[in-house]
């Protein structure tokens, strides 16, 4: 051995680097604290990806031995056989566990994965308001593989073409394809930023970064101490990362030259004989570690999953999580030994090529079918008992009507409100403007209008609160929340009817930024620098910078409204009850217990008591009405479901029963809606509302 290097080329100190990538990893999804930047040892691994494939192709093809099919053999070897086996058990746990919702978007994805597409799946499916939430997805982590893969399809190809020339040729191609995705990718970070987390050309540099050093983009390391500096340097650099950062930081732009550099830095300063930062990398334990590292991140997200689904909960108890991480470890060394070591060589069991294809295809297309199935059959909600399966289904219709909603532009024709068989262009309605939360109080608002025999409309975009002057920086320019706002606002100015305007959202989480369980969900800026501060009056009744640029533009907001002559009602936000109600009813039906209790009350409030006082203040200061539909859904604790109807989609959307059992009894205190009619009211003395 010579420095970290035995004969044959291995380096155990780059096994070490990977127990340090995908320890953050397993740990930040875990939830555990301290690792909230945990997702960087993704970055670490495809710098280590593009070091070592490189290297192994750069030698293949200046000895003129590389081959195509040879380079595809070892990808599969390395790849397929773990990650089917891991496929294949998230189908019989998803069986198991799983509600049909999200079965059904395990089967959608199972294809994606097997296609190598799950990034394009999973960037569609995490834009999808209503898709299913990422702490469900079982394969959601496979976007990883899916970046590599895409990358090798066309990397080797592109070293032989840049290889028949100068070898200073195929450095100076790669680097400037590196810097390239680089830039691209700072700049899709602050105009798509989840395009940019997910799709292959705002990560091709971080691959890329490896492969230069493998092509000797930098000077060999001579110096003992000067390779120690330079690893303890970039041990700092990813430690740093894994730290700092969290889901607000904007990724992979620049903050991912910190990971990405970190893990160059100590891949380079491994060359250097007797370097002691890649000594102690090169431990057993953490070459052990980095050994089954691949099977550990293919399988630790699955075991997550399963225990949410068992808990109920997307936010797991700090021994339950490490419950899960050491699991994961077992069945990665299992996954590891019986698996990934046969189909690579191992010598219980050798794989030829051949064998190596029949079993790619075979396992692919099987995959492919069971995921087809899956989907075409909705995730077999038959496997629901009888007295479960309707209320499971009760709980997602009419979602397409709301879906549909959200989809219209207030430039093009709004969603109307309700009937009017007289005369079809009388529009003496209201006007429902808000988020997603809105578009759930619309089933509500329909029966009024129609038995008043008028029409409103509904101005709805997911993620989108009405905010004028605020815009989501942690969403795509497409999406325009503020452009959006500023088209409903035109379209209300140039009107006269539509008397009054009913505003709803999730209040809670525009002020808070975090949802309650935790973890960063909602960024929100000022579309143009303020050129005056904050008024007092927000600042004093909220206490923070973000719930009071909140409440400004909500008081700004109202204040436009106002000045149209209309009226305006704010309805306050519903409880947030941290899991999927329709997830814990198909939980109670596979173990035959029943649905437990909501929230209690009190952590409710807390919850919303700075979103309800900033709509107090901007009520009081402008004449609005406000409306809290958690006095009637609340007690000692706030109700999930009533009548073997449940009150909630997922975990904080209302269904359409709820919708239509509250709204009526809302209108009941609120004039400028009540005049629309009494409707519904033996349906509303359903609910029995706590009194006092």
């Amino acid at each position: 051995m010579a420095g970290n290097k035995q004969i044959n080329g291995y380096r155990p100190d780059i096994d070490g680097l990977r127990a340090l990538a995908v320890l953050p990893v397993v740990l930040g999804h875990a939830g555990l604290p301290g690792f909230s930047g945990g997702f960087i040892g993704v970055d670490v691994f495809f710098v280590i990806s593009g070091f070592l494939i490189t290297s192994i192709l750069i030698r293949e093809i200046t000895s003129g031995e590389f081959s195509l099919a040879r380079f595809y053999d070892r990808r599969a070897r390395r790849i397929l056989p773990a990650l089917f086996a891991m496929m294949l058990a998230c189908v019989v746990a998803g069986w198991l566990l799983m509600p049909p919702d999200a079965f059904g978007a395990l089967g959608r994805s199972m294809i994606a994965a097997v296609l190598f597409l799950s990034n394009v799946w999973f960037l569609r499916s995490t834009e999808d308001y209503f898709g299913t939430a990422a702490e469900w997805e079982p394969l959601l982590h496979t976007w990883s593989l899916s970046v590599e893969e895409q990358f090798y399809l066309g990397f080797p190809l592109l070293l032989c073409l840049l290889a028949r020339g100068p070898r200073a040729r195929m450095l100076t191609g790669v680097a400037i394809a590196t810097v390239a995705s680089l830039l691209f990718a700072v700049w899709q970070t602050r105009t798509a930023p989840t395009a940019a987390y997910f799709l292959t050309p705002a990560r091709m540099w971080e691959l890329g970064a490896g492969a230069l050093l493998a092509m000797g983009a930098l000077p060999k390391l001579q110096q003992r101490t000067a390779a120690e500096f330079i690893a303890l340097a970039g041990l700092l650099m990813i430690t740093s990362g894994v730290v700092l950062y969290d889901s607000q930081t904007p990724f992979p732009g620049t903050a991912a030259l910190l990971p990405v550099l970190g893990a160059v830095a100590l891949i380079w300063a491994g060359e250097a004989p007797g370097n002691r930062v890649s000594r102690v990398l090169g431990n057993r334990l953490l070459v052990g570690i980095g050994l089954i590292s691949y099977s550990l991140y293919l399988w630790h997200w699955p075991v997550l999953v399963g225990l949410r689904l068992l808990q109920g909960s997307a936010h797991l108890p700090t021994t339950v999580a490490l419950f899960a991480v050491a699991l994961s470890l077992v069945i990665a060394w299992a996954s590891w030994k019986y698996i990934e070591q046969p189909f690579r060589g191992g010598r219980v069991l050798r794989v030829s090529r051949p064998q190596l294809v029949r079993f790619s295809l075979v396992s692919s297309l099987l995959l492919v079918g069971i995921g087809a199935t899956i989907k075409t059959y909705d995730g077999f909600p038959l496997r629901l008992p009888d007295p479960y399966l309707a209320t499971y289904q009760q709980a997602f219709s009419g979602i397409d009507r709301q879906e549909r909603c959200m989809e219209k532009s207030p430039a093009a024709n709004l969603c109307s409100i309700g009937q009017d068989p007289l005369d079809r262009s009388q529009k003496n309605g209201v006007f429902l403007w808000g988020d997603s939360h809105a578009a759930a109080w619309l089933p509500g608002f329909e029966p009024l209008h129609t038995e008043k025999k008028s029409i409103g409309m509904a101005a709805l975009k997911s993620g989108c609160p009405p905010l004028l002057g605020l815009y989501r920086p942690d969403k795509s320019r497409s999406h325009s929340c503020d452009q959006f706002n500023d088209q409903v606002l035109s379209l209300l100015q140039k009107r006269e009817d539509l008397p009054v305007v009913v505003l709803a959202a999730r209040w809670a989480l525009a002020s808070e930024g975090t949802r309650p369980e935790g973890g960063d969900d909602m960024q929100l800026e000022p579309v143009t620098t303020r050129t005056t501060p904050i008024p007092s009056w927000a600042t004093q009744a909220t206490g923070t910078r973000r719930a009071a640029m909140v409440a400004d533009a909500l008081d700004r907001t109202v204040a436009t409204i106002r000045a149209t002559g209309r009226q305006v009602v704010l309805i306050k936000g519903v409880p947030e009850i941290e899991y999927s109600v329709p997830a814990a009813l198909a939980t109670t039906a596979f173990g035959g217990t029943a649905l437990g209790a909501g929230p209690p009350v009190s952590r409710v409030e807390k919850r919303h008591r700075q979103a309800d006082r900033m709509i107090d203040l901007v009520a009081e200061r402008h004449g609005a009405y406000t409306l809290n539909p958690r006095e009637m859904m609340c007690d000692d604790n706030c109700q999930i479901a009533i009548d073997d109807q449940l009150l909630y989609r997922d975990d904080d959307h209302l269904t359409v029963f709820a919708a239509r059992q509250l709204l009526p009894a809302l209108a009941e205190q609120t004039p400028p809606i009540r005049e629309l009619g009494r409707v519904l009211l033996s349906e509303r003395d359903r609910l029995n509302p706590p009194q006092g």
